[in-house]
């Protein structure tokens, strides 16, 4: 993954002597004058530098639209005007956010200016920067939204944008392309209630990877609704046919409780509400502590995450650690002269803190930071109340806590030591590096970069084809600790960890991280592609992501892409990395020397399909092999569902949408397999025949208990869309179906498609049944000539094959890990890598089905 360069800055030339005639000036190329000077006007700027406001232009930029839209929608519910908010990704990859809030005005907007003045309201909003309604406190109390560049932002960076606000019972529309109006503010028709929808596509002249990612953005709407209690959040993709609706009444006591599943909880949750009514200022906290040694605590700032803490979290810590250790002493629960720090008295600690400010002061548009110095002061107050009150409440619960915090003092007092220790011997010594790192030379840390290397033989290929000027490369043996429930003493005693923390120099932990003191810009993790590789990727960014989090967060945390396969022919070799990769070049390979032949049905005329239209077929044909699996995958096969086609009840042969499993013995001797084709024909049935979950106590009869599953095949809504683009090239479902032919010799008689691949001025030809085996015949036709090798681990690559594939900068390819919501990856950590079993099971059973590649 190549990061964004940034565009050099004007320079300075000399003009050549003879430059000058007839006492006239040129301008040479490059040169610096008046006319170098430029006048970015409207949303030009936006589109010019799209860093300036949004960020960047990778997934984190591209993800900021939705968010800045969706801003707009939860500053109308903070309001009071909106209950109910929509997002929906779509098959072409555009995004439209919806709301039920009192839509944006449409009337003439009254300005001073002429170019303005008598414009549609709407139209202002859409196009011009810092044009909003917060910046008043009128018609939002408190809002995220506060420069009023977020929605002409989004449509400045976008493809298209269509914007529809329903207002006084009428909707109107608008409509622009990269900024520009296309279609004036029109009526369109009646609406109520009122509310406001946006649907832009991301411009891909922007934006490199303009595909939105569900995950990335149901984890933000989630915080979101717990944030907001009483507000209904909806988010469904249609690429995917995912669909899941957020709706938390208790707010954030219950994403407190989400955030500890897998871990188990010291208390049930606290939830501190507090208010200064003349400074508008509003807190609410919700904590609950948990047996773990990592602490957890999210800060929101009208709703915006403020990813880098600022003056709200200051005052919420100091009032934890005065307020506690306070009842400590009163209580005698210290022992000794040691005194918890704050960060003991966070051990274990899972808090969400959010405040409402009338007017915040944040760093930047992305506002990941808080800086108003009156939020402090605040916060520190009357929390600290809050809490001595909820201590002398609750002792048993705050005994625990208190406690804790003890031990959490003692082990770090241990794990002083242990640092001590282990710096006596040289190995955290800050001015030694380890014995089995292979350093490069460059002290540049911008430029440098430190490979982590599964395997001494992986280290050895690493070494011998890196470029030793900027790359340096650190083996690592075996699997390193699991430090997710670990506290600092245990990981300094181990060794590989201690290595780690040495070769990069820039420590560990809350006390002794930082950053300005590490060697290398870049940290890339390079394992094999196998269970155990990705095995100790996880484990490496559990660790960093526990005990070095800032290296993430700065971006500089990489996991290396090497390839699965070498395809040699004669002396040339490529190299592919996955799979899919495999069978688009064997696709492609067959493409261009091969033809489908598809006979008539009396065998009189033939039609020849080659290049274009035949990658075409082979590409949809791949397609529908991946929705095929996820049927079979939950035990239906095609078959199955194309014998349903009879009774499709609108008589049009389609395929069924919904599946419902009975298993056991029901009441109605209904048992095995239904399909229906939409909901209302389910519940009909269902409510006909009482086809419930039921119990032996309820029969009456010794019978299993019945159980009834359902799914939504959302992978037969995509499978039917590619039979649609298959019917352009006149093939069908039935030809994918389609059974051999015997004669009565018992040979295979006359099939309907064949396969000619051409070789030189030879050409062989194969029969094929169906479309089903018509892609493994020609992938098989691809593979003519060809040599594949699979490598089983980074081992098996020379120096130069390494280089090439992997680490050649030009050539490779890098995954940046991210950490966008911080919610979403704090759960994840806990439940895959923490104790407990269940929510792991639990996991696994919900993503079984979207595992792509299965290495066993």
């Amino acid at each position: 993954m190549q990061e964004p360069q940034a565009t050099d800055a004007p320079t300075t030339q000399q003009t050549p002597n003879n430059a000058a005639e007839d006492g006239r000036h040129h301008v040479a190329a490059g040169s610096y004058s008046e006319s170098s000077i430029k006048v970015l006007e409207g949303l030009e700027a936006v589109r010019k530098r799209p860093g300036m406001y949004i960020g960047d232009t990778t997934q984190r930029g591209l993800h900021h639209l939705v968010y800045e839209i969706v801003d707009n929608s939860i500053d109308e519910h903070m309001a009071g005007r909106c209950s109910r908010i929509e997002i929906g990704i779509g098959n072409d990859g555009s995004v439209s956010i919806s709301d039920n809030g009192s839509g944006i005005p449409v009337g003439p907007y009254n300005h001073p200016n002429p170019q303005l003045n008598g414009k549609p309201t709407v139209e202002i909003v859409m196009t011009v920067l810092h044009a909003g309604g917060k910046f008043d406190k009128d018609s939002y109390k408190v809002s995220g939204g506060l420069h009023g560049v977020g929605a002409s932002v989004v449509n400045a960076l976008s493809e298209y944008l269509e914007v529809e606000v329903a207002r006084e019972g009428t909707l109107h529309a608008m409509s622009f392309e990269r900024g520009i109006v296309t279609e004036k503010l029109h009526a369109i028709g009646e609406k109520t209630p009122s509310g406001t929808k946006v649907t832009f596509k991301p411009d891909p002249e922007i934006f490199p990877d303009t595909g939105f990612r569900y995950e990335t953005l149901a984890g933000r709407l989630r915080e979101l609704t717990y944030l907001n209690p009483g507000l209904e959040i909806r988010i469904f993709d249609e690429r995917i046919g995912q669909d899941e609706t957020f709706l938390y009444p208790d707010g954030i006591a219950t994403f407190v409780v989400a955030l500890n599943e897998g871990k188990q909880p010291v208390h049930e949750p606290v939830l501190i509400r507090t208010s200064d009514e003349e400074q508008g200022l509003q807190c609410e906290l919700a904590f609950q502590y948990n047996d773990t040694y990592n602490e957890t605590t999210l800060t929101f700032t009208n709703n915006i995450s403020t990813i880098e803490g600022g003056t709200h979290l200051s005052g919420f810590k100091t009032a934890l650690t005065r307020t506690f250790n306070a009842y400590s002493k009163a209580k005698g629960f210290l022992k000794g002269d040691l005194v918890p720090s704050g960060d003991d008295l966070r051990e274990g600690l899972c808090a969400v803190l959010s405040v409402k400010v009338p007017e915040p002061q944040f760093e930047g548009q992305t506002k990941t930071k808080l800086g108003n110095t009156e939020v402090e002061s605040f916060v520190n107050s009357t929390l600290g109340q809050a809490l001595a009150s909820w201590c002398e409440e609750h002792p048993t619960e705050a005994k625990r806590i208190c406690t804790k915090a003890v031990n959490a003092a003692q082990a770090r007092e241990a794990a002083r030591k242990a640092r001590e220790l282990t710096r006596r011997k040289g190995a955290l010594d800050s001015g030694g590096l380890p014995g089995k790192l292979y350093d490069c030379t460059s002290k540049n840390v911008d430029e440098s970069e430190i490979y982590l290397v599964e395997g001494d033989s992986a280290g050895g290929s690493a070494k011998g084809g890196r470029d030793h000027r900027t790359q340096a490369i650190l083996p690592l043996k075996g699997k390193i600790l699991n430090v997710e429930r670990a506290r600092l003493d245990k990981i300094l005693g181990f060794e590989e960890i201690r290595t780690i923390i040495q070769a990069l120099n820039c420590g560990i932990g809350t006390d002794d991280f930082d950053i300005a003191k590490l060697r290398y810009g870049r940290i890339i993790i390079m394992t094999d592609a196998d269970v155990d590789g990705s095995h100790i990727r996880t484990l490496l960014l559990t660790f960093f992501f526990r005990q070095m989090p800032e290296l993430i967060r700065q971006n500089r945390v990489f996991i290396a892409q090497p390839p699965l396969y070498q395809i040699s022919k004669g002396k040339k070799s490529d190299y592919v990395i996955d799979d899919h990769a495999l069978r688009r070049v064997l696709s492609q390979l067959a493409v261009d020397n091969a033809e489908l032949v598809i006979f008539s049905d009396d065998r009189a005329s033939t039609t020849n399909i080659s290049e274009q239209p035949l990658a075409d077929i082979i590409r949809l044909l791949q397609q529908a092999g991946e929705y095929i699996s996820v049927l079979e995958r939950r035990g239906i096969t095609l078959e199955d569902i194309a014998a349903q086609r009879a009774s499709d009840p609108e008589g049009k042969g389609r395929l069924p949408h919904i599946h419902v499993r009975v298993s056991g013995t029901h009441p109605s001797g209904i048992t095995g397999d239904l399909f229906f084709w939409n909901e209302q024909q389910e519940d009909d049935f269902r409510n006909q025949n009482s086809l419930v979950i039921v119990s032996d106590s309820e029969t009456g009869e010794n019978t299993a208990p019945a159980t009834v599953a359902r799914k939504e095949l959302h992978e037969v809504r995509e499978l039917e869309r590619v039979l649609e683009r298959l019917a352009e090239h006149d093939l069908t479902l039935d030809d994918y179906l389609h059974k051999p032919v015997q004669t009565l010799t018992g040979a295979q008689g006359p099939t309907r498609f064949e396969v000619h691949t051409h070789k030189k001025d030879d050409t062989t030809i194969t029969p094929v049944v169906n479309l089903r085996e018509l892609l493994p015949t020609v992938l098989d036709a691809g593979k003519v000539g060809l040599e594949i090798k699979r490598f089983k681990g980074l081992g098996e690559m020379d120096a130069e094959q390494l280089w090439e594939t992997t680490m050649d900068p030009s050539n490779r390819v890098l995954l940046r890990v991210t950490w966008d919501a911080a919610s979403e990856a704090e759960k994840l950590f806990s439940v895959l890598m923490g104790e407990e079993v269940e929510p792991r099971r639990a996991y696994i059973e919900e993503h079984a089905l979207d595992v792509k590649n299965l290495d066993v």
